[in-house]
């Protein structure tokens, strides 16, 4: 699970591209949601994150979301989302 919030979005506006409740809302619409009534942006969750390309690289890594930033490589969110996606495990940080 990847969720977004205003300031992910304002580094990278094609975020609300991500969920679909934000589909067709303009970047203002969207920020106001996300300042005025406390909501993310799910950019993944159940469903293979739209800016991995065909090899599951990030497509928009420079600005990708402080999640995604946090995530240690071969920690166990990273483990079960590769897997999940078909992909053979990391070594985990540190080994």
């Amino acid at each position: 699970m990847v969720e977004a919030y205003e300031i992910d979005v304002l580094r990278e506006p094609r975020l609300i591209a991500a969920d679909p409740h934000y589909a067709g809302k303009s970047l203002e619409e969207a920020l106001h949601e996300l300042q005025e009534e406390f909501k993310c942006v799910l950019v993944a969750g159940g469903r293979p994150c739209i800016f991995l390309d065909a090899a599951s690289t990030c497509s928009i890594y420079p600005t990708r979301p402080n999640e995604c930033v946090a995530m240690q490589a071969g920690e166990q969110q990273c483990q079960t989302s590769r897997k999940a996606e078909g992909l053979s495990p990391l070594a985990t940080v540190g080994s």
